[in-house]
């Protein structure tokens, strides 16, 4: 179906285009529509305490391993247990926006990737979600992979491991920053009849507003 059979179904059932974008542009659409300063100042906060905890383990593994080979040993051993756990955090992080869609009752979610911006998504095709339906898809990830990533920190293991751990969290939130970018961008319009649909078969996203 193209682009104008699909608004077409929309504007005869009472609905209005506010805003799109192309899943290409997802980079440019939400720079132009960033958050408040309040809630970047917040997330930027977020992120350097996580920073600042690792360098402090960091610093106490070269005083754990009082030797420059053992301390770059697992330095080494921590980056790549990181890398492994990031390269799996990503299916994982969409599989889990894909379990909340259907709970919504989303027929067609399907998984892509926009390369040149290494973005991957899941998204429902033909889908309406209201601001408080977004909200429970774009936060779900974020609420259970934090959760899962802070009691692993807090099970006995290595210090090299918890690095670990802690270079993975640092990935997940900042993997969700697109996630909370829409949502704020969303909560524009919670207190109107804004929907946003996804036209998966010609990668945009509408934000439709609901006539009376």
């Amino acid at each position: 179906m193209d682009k104008e059979r699909f608004l077409a179904f929309y504007e005869e059932a009472g609905y209005r285009v506010v805003d799109s974008f192309a899943y290409s542009d997802i980079k440019l659409f939400l720079m132009r529509n960033r958050p408040k300063i309040a809630c970047r100042v917040l997330y930027g906060v977020i992120m350097l305490l996580i920073l600042l905890g690792i360098g402090l383990m960091i610093g106490g593994l070269w005083k754990q391993a009082g030797e420059a080979g053992q301390f770059w040993l697992e330095t080494g051993g921590s980056l790549i247990f990181a890398l492994v756990g990031c390269a799996l955090l990503i299916p994982v992080h969409e599989f889990i926006h894909w379990l909340v869609y259907r709970s919504e009752g989303a027929a067609d979610v399907r998984f892509g990737a926009i390369w040149h911006s290494f973005a991957f998504y899941a998204a429902a095709h033909n889908f309406l979600a209201d601001y408080k339906t977004f909200k429970r898809i774009a936060l779900a990830p974020l609420y259970l992979l934090s959760a899962l990533l802070l009691l692993l920190l807090l099970f006995p293991m290595p210090l090299w491991g918890k690095v670990a751990v802690a270079l993975v969290l640092l990935f997940h939130l900042s993997s969700c920053s697109g996630d909370l970018m829409m949502l704020a961008y969303m909560s524009r319009y919670k207190h109107r009849r804004v929907f946003t649909v996804d036209d998966m078969d010609n990668q945009v996203t509408y934000f439709l507003e609901k006539q009376s």
